[in-house]
């Protein structure tokens, strides 16, 4: 059975709320699921790409950028998918949200390969990263265990206070950039 695991996750640009899903199915059948409008209209909602920026051109270091809208039921929600890798990771810019992110991790399980969904959702700070979980990580989290159903696993209920319960109070890791000052700030910010 899948169950969510959120947390904070404070690194050198910023603090991010963080939601891990294991998905008891391959990462090409998770990343399918993911990016058909179809099955998005099923968990979030159906979604329509624009085409490719033409900003990068040949420069590397311009990333091209892709026009994103989600049909809501009362309203479009634009974006931008700012990085896409196949089977590995989309990268968005949400207007009412900001910087989204969910990658895919191959993961050995009890059914053999399986698929260790990271959502992230980005802050500028702690403060502000506690203040977006609070008011959105409940939603994202319902919207991560209805993806889960969708691809037909089993996944617990979670009523709206341990939602938000949950969400108002998360742990903080600090990321572990191979500094050995991190280790100590890690120690510090975990007490």
């Amino acid at each position: 059975m899948s169950e969510t695991g959120p947390r904070l996750v404070t690194w050198e640009n910023g603090t991010d709320l963080v939601i891990e899903l294991p998905v008891a199915r391959d990462v090409e059948s998770v990343w399918d699921a993911l990016t058909d409008s179809e099955t998005a209209r099923t968990w979030f909602a159906p979604f329509r790409l624009g085409e490719e920026s033409a900003d990068a051109g040949d420069d590397v270091d311009v990333p091209a950028s892709r026009p994103l809208t989600f049909e809501l039921e009362d309203a479009d929600l634009d974006g931008t998918v700012l990085s896409c890798e196949e089977y590995d990771h989309v990268l968005l810019e949400l207007e009412a949200f900001g910087v989204l992110g969910i990658r895919l991790l191959p993961v050995e399980g009890d059914s053999g390969e399986e698929t260790l969904l990271v959502f992230t959702h980005s802050a500028a700070d702690v403060e502000s990263a506690r203040a977006q979980a609070a008011e959105f990580g409940p939603m994202w989290d319902t919207h991560l265990r209805l993806f889960a159903r969708a691809l037909g696993l089993e996944i617990d209920e979670a009523t709206e206070p341990e939602l938000n319960a949950a969400y108002s109070d998360l742990s903080l890791d600090v990321a572990d950039s191979g500094d050995s000052t991190d280790s100590a700030d890690a120690d510090e910010a975990g007490s």
